[in-house]
């Protein structure tokens, strides 16, 4: 193999590194492929307002004209605000079944974050919590949500002969939403004898579009202790709400107020477009639009996108009730099944939440670890000095276009 690392220099390139995993998965039926022209607009640092806090360099591993694999390096300046120290991010890594490719490709991410002073590295994850991350490490012949991760089998053992250790895992959890639930009923009248919170469904987007911003702050507040959350700037609040919100079905969102009318808690849902992005192939047109439609229109399916809780409040107490009369609505709608998105493997009160219900199947995907004061452990005795393959591969910027 004449195998070279070239970091993506112009749009065409892009264009290639985008479109790579719609080949590399091409005969994997549980991939979900992203809609390409949302993915080059989620790249693109002229729209995105993400790139702000974030510096980002994209990798291509080619083979002659043969695109094998491909990964993005990141350093997110507010997690460095957060953490005290900088933190590197690997994230849309790719690659063919070969070491020598995942080697080259890792090695040049973490030779750039090193050279800008990241004392260690993580991922697979974005360049933040609401976007993918995670590397799928069982459940292969599941389908994933569209925000959920998919990988071939073998990336496992790639990134950890390299040298990566587990940092954190996330569950997704598939589940019947059933005919009803006494446990979620029992909560409710506990709610409305204790706490006297009020559920709100929205009428219409026009009327959730108005109540949007009450839910931003809670969503920071309830996820700034978690792993790998950082704080959303004001552009990349109105980012994701034009991305997200505007398109959501009122009914799958549930705000719950107190007694004095201040937002607590809410629980946010969609229908699930993973078949229809299947069958739209990357594409909108000419019939994407209409699979994602017929797809929100009826749902078999409802995805849990996020929920989230005002710390000092009796979080689970209030997610529980959001989920009471959310199934509610489900019933009403007819949808079979809840996929939870994932969730960090420790939040035990979620966990036991799901398993009130039939649960279908769970999938489980990992974070990944390294310190980057000492060279990967699976390629110590192959490095040169700056941790490239020196003997196989050649690093230049991309040049084609």
């Amino acid at each position: 193999m004449s195998l070279e690392i070239l970091e993506v220099v112009t749009k065409a390139d892009l264009k290639r590194w985008v479109g790579f995993p719609l080949q590399h998965y091409a005969d994997q039926p549980a991939y979900v492929p992203q809609i390409l022209s949302e993915e080059l607009s989620y790249v693109n640092p002229n729209k995105n307002p993400a790139f702000e806090v974030c510096d980002v360099c994209f990798l291509l591993a080619v083979d002659g004209d043969r695109i094998v694999g491909r990964i993005c390096a990141i350093i997110n300046t507010l997690e460095t605000e957060k953490l005290g120290r900088r933190r590197g991010r690997f994230g849309w890594f790719e690659t063919i079944d070969d070491a020598e490719v995942a080697t080259g490709l890792l090695d040049r991410a973490r030779e750039w974050l090193k050279r800008r002073g990241c004392v260690e590295m993580t991922g697979p994850h974005c360049f933040g919590d609401l976007d993918q991350e995670g590397l799928l490490i069982d459940s292969f012949d599941e389908i994933p949500t569209i925000a959920g991760c998919y990988n071939h089998p073998y990336y496992q053992r790639l990134v950890e002969d390299y040298g990566f250790i587990k940092d954190t895992d996330y569950l997704e959890t598939r589940f019947e939403v059933g005919e009803s639930s006494p446990f979620l009923d029992r909560l409710s009248r506990r709610n409305n004898e204790e706490t006297g919170h009020r559920v709100v469904t929205c009428p219409s987007r026009k009327a959730l579009k108005a109540r949007i911003g009450e839910v931003w702050p809670v969503l920071e507040a309830a996820f700034a202790p978690l792993y790998g959350v950082m704080p959303l700037t004001p552009k990349q609040t109105d980012y994701y709400t034009k991305k997200y919100f505007g398109l959501l079905d009122p009914d799958f969102v549930k705000l719950i107020y107190s007694a004095e009318g201040t937002l607590d808690a809410f629980l946010v849902g969609m229908p699930n477009l993973s078949n229809a992005f299947r069958r739209a192939r990357g594409k909108l047109l000419p019939t994407g639009f209409w699979h994602i439609l017929k797809a929100m229109r009826k749902p078999e399916t409802v995805d849990f996108l996020l929920a989230g809780a005002v710390p000092g409040t009796a979080h689970g107490l209030l997610t529980a009730i959001g989920v009471a009369d959310m199934m509610h609505t489900l019933r009403r709608r007819g949808v079979r099944y809840v996929e939870s998105n994932r969730q960090l493997e420790d939040n035990k009160t979620i966990h036991r939440l799901w398993t009130r219900f039939k649960v279908v199947n769970r999938r489980r995907s990992r974070v990944y670890r390294l310190p980057l004061d000492v060279a990967a452990a699976g390629n110590q005795t192959e490095m040169n000095p700056i941790g490239s393959v020196a003997s196989t591969v050649t690093i230049r910027p991309a040049s084609r276009g």
